[in-house]
């Protein structure tokens, strides 16, 4: 359990990280996804080509990597979209408040997991105080309504790939998604070749570090989930709220840096109540 968890923290740094980097490159858009799934791809290509070959890969196994591309890419898609028009404070609170409630209420009959009373306490505690940060005036309405299509597809992929570890390593699943989904955008990009070069050439630092820290940050987590249950690490993710409420304000001059970092304690509490349920 002490390695879940440290696996988990590392993973919610390299996840705020890769969320900042998006954002500032949020005017790049799916250009911009399809050129950091290219550079990731190639990145951590030694090092999947490598499990796949000590690896024993079954046939029907290729399903599961087949619909966590589609969940994989339909979540970079729809948030890339969400931050070219609303603040990081907003959307990302959003999206990870309604993804941890999501994947509780499947998760229970379909992996028959019992976070018990405490546990569901907390995952409530913790949903309501991210979607508290990301509270929106009228005029980002827009916005919010992106995040919480966002939040729909972190639960559909956390409880597609929760089952899709039993059957790939972590680091197939992250570097085949990515790498399908280059192979699929790479003629569309040959058909933008100036907005490709536009993008590398004003984002070229937030292309690399999102294809480094986006897949480490979710092998860490797939790693995780074959230690622990599904319903404890899927909340304690979204302690990474606290972390980017506070590079929004700092780093992007996004407000009301104080009152969603009082709400966000709430994450932290929330985040308590699961592990002591799970103890």
């Amino acid at each position: 359990m002490t390695v879940a968890l440290g696996l988990v923290a590392a993973s919610v740094v390299c996840h705020a990280t890769w969320n900042l980097m998006a954002k500032r490159a949020a005017v790049g858009g799916t250009v911009f996804v399809a050129v950091w799934s290219v550079v990731a791809s190639l990145i951590w290509a030694p090092l999947g080509i490598w499990t796949l070959v000590h690896a024993h890969v079954e046939a029907h196994s290729l399903w599961f990597l087949a619909g966590a591309l589609v969940l994989h890419t339909g979540y970079y898609l729809v948030l890339q979209r969400g931050y070219a028009i609303g603040d990081l404070s907003v959307v990302y609170p959003v999206a990870r408040g309604l993804g941890p409630v999501l994947t509780c209420l499947v998760a229970v009959p379909l992996f028959g997991e019992d976070p018990g009373l405490l546990g569901w306490a907390g995952t409530f505690a913790l949903a309501i105080s991210v979607a508290v940060l990301g509270k929106p005036r009228l005029s980002t309405i827009r916005p919010v309504l992106y995040a919480l299509a966002v939040g729909v597809f972190v639960a559909a992929y956390t409880l597609w790939d929760k089952t899709a570890v039993a059957v790939l390593a972590p680091v197939l699943i992250n570097w085949g998604t990515d790498t399908g989904r280059a192979i699929i955008f790479l003629p569309w990009l040959i058909r933008r070749r100036a907005e490709v070069r536009r993008v590398w050439t004003q984002h070229r630092f937030q292309v690399i570090g999102t294809a480094i820290c986006s897949p480490l940050a979710y092998m860490l987590v797939l790693t995780a989930f074959k230690l622990a249950p599904v319903t404890l690490i899927a909340p304690l993710r979204e302690v990474s709220v606290l972390l980017v409420v506070f590079l929004g304000a700092k780093l992007l001059g996004e407000k009301d840096m104080w009152r969603r970092l009082i709400a966000a304690l709430g994450v932290v509490a929330g985040a308590a109540g699961v592990t002591l349920g799970r103890s």
